[in-house]
């Protein structure tokens, strides 16, 4: 059985305070078969609610490009379907998603990297797990 695998990072001016999740905005939740063209939706419904939330271009860009990131990673090692959730906050968006895989599923050391990198760049926090048969993220981009 592989070891647990867990890529995080969060931005000094990130915060979390429970206003996304609190229900009182808005929850958007998507399931997308596990083949690449889907992500595409993924990207298109961040975008959207990017937008909403009040960010502006470059960081409604920044979402929809931490988005892809993270649903690709998803998608190399899930089966079957991979569920999204969409918080929106009035300032913020957090996206998380999961998947389920094999119980000797493992990212790419070379994706880990290369994911760090985007990641660190595009949002304001994240986390990319592998544990238990159950791939799993969570990103948030605010305007702050």
């Amino acid at each position: 059985m592989r070891e647990k695998t867990s890529v995080a990072g969060s931005r000094a001016n990130g915060r979390h305070d429970g206003a996304v999740t609190d229900g009182s905005d808005g929850v958007v939740r998507l399931e997308l078969p596990v083949e690449s063209q889907y992500i595409r939706v993924a990207r298109l419904v961040a975008s959207g609610l990017g937008a909403s939330a009040g960010l502006d271009v470059d960081a409604v860009d920044d979402l929809r490009i931490a988005v892809d990131e993270l649903c690709a990673a998803l998608f190399e090692v899930g089966g079957g379907k991979v569920e999204l959730t969409f918080a929106v906050g009035s300032d913020e968006v957090e996206v998380t998603g999961r998947t389920e895989t094999s119980p000797v599923a493992a990212f790419e050391p070379a994706r880990l990297v290369l994911s760090r990198q985007i990641l660190d760049v595009a949002c304001d926090h994240y986390s990319l797990t592998l544990d238990g048969g159950v791939a799993r993220f969570t990103m948030r981009k605010s305007t702050h």
